[in-house]
């Protein structure tokens, strides 16, 4: 059975964290939001409500301005000040209704501001209003990250993630690999089959590249029929592994969709860090091309490593420049 993907914002309860230091409002506030098919989670002070948003980002902050200690403005700056946390949307509570109440809760980053007394129902409307917005954020951020044809992280979104891991690999010296796979002729497919049957084969490579990498790492289309795996704690050797499965994979039966006779084959080149002494993730990303020249140089449908160029000067293209 396929590993389950992590479900969309949209397919899991929404999370709330409610900071406040009253017994009975808390009580009040859980059961009428756990109405609301919301989990609800509770801190009794600003400090260890950051220490939850921290280990465990909610969807949405109820946030009292009358805490013990350290108050709901000086919580305010500190989410705000925290890349980690500046996203979640916080909906002040405060019995002080003054306009300077509000407006300095709304200038610190506050999407909404609810006075005590407050009516539940209405509390309860907008906190699904923030909600929805804070789904639709996170489907937009979402949605920037993934390639549009077929579901496979983007070019920025791999950018990124190369970068993330080249820093895990300096401090910690785990190995990082990256897999640049290519389709053979591909152009062949669009001027014989047409461009529907094109997309649907770039689709069934998304599928098996997907099925053939670790659950860890990420599968990327960096353009057109090119794509880029990024492995940490991966060698040279499991790397190579990993390519030759998708190879072999890819070159099973075609696209159902695509008429008969369509066959794919895949070049594929590999480079990691340690072994290959890459300086840096743009440096790495150009090893991997390299390799890839080698691997279509040499009759293409095959995977190479950088490995294996033994002092030999490749003819790749530069990739990115980080």
């Amino acid at each position: 059975m396929a590993p389950m993907s992590n479900p969309a914002p949209s397919d899991r309860p929404r999370r709330l964290l409610l900071i406040e230091d009253s017994e009975l409002d808390r009580l009040i506030l859980r059961q009428r939001l756990e109405n609301e098919l919301i989990q609800v989670v509770e801190a009794t002070d600003g400090l260890a409500g950051l220490d939850l948003c921290r280990r465990d980002p909610p969807d949405l902050i109820l946030l009292d301005l009358g805490l013990p200690g350290h108050d709901g403005f000086e919580i305010l700056r500190r989410l705000e000040d925290n890349p980690d946390t500046a996203a979640i949307p916080v909906i002040v509570i405060s019995a002080t209704v003054d306009p300077s109440t509000r407006v300095r809760s709304l200038d610190l980053g506050a999407v909404d501001f609810v006075a005590k007394p407050y009516d539940l129902d209405e509390l309860r409307a907008r906190v699904r209003v923030a909600l929805r917005t804070r789904r639709l954020q996170q489907l937009l951020e979402r949605r920037a990250l993934v390639d549009g044809l077929t579901g496979l992280a983007n070019r920025a979104a791999m950018e990124d993630r190369l970068v993330t891991e080249w820093a895990m690999y300096q401090r910690h010296q785990a190995p990082l690999a990256v897999m640049i796979a290519d389709l053979d002729r591909f152009k062949q497919v669009n001027d014989t089959f047409g461009h529907a049957a094109g997309d649907d084969v770039l689709r069934r490579v998304a599928i098996v590249l997907r099925a053939s990498v670790r659950s860890g790492d990420l599968a990327a289309r960096y353009g057109g029929e090119e794509f880029v795996v990024v492995a940490p704690h991966c060698d040279t050797a499991g790397a190579l592994t990993t390519g030759e499965r998708f190879r072999q994979r890819l070159a099973e039966p075609a696209v159902p969709e695509s008429p008969d006779g369509l066959v794919v084959t895949a070049s594929v080149g590999v480079a990691s860090v340690p072994e290959d002494g890459a300086a840096s993730p743009g440096d790495l990303l150009a090893m991997a091309d390299r390799a890839l020249y080698q691997a279509k140089a040499r009759g293409r449908d095959r995977v190479f490593g950088h490995a294996d160029l033994a002092g030999r000067h490749g003819h790749g293209r530069p990739l990115a420049r980080f």
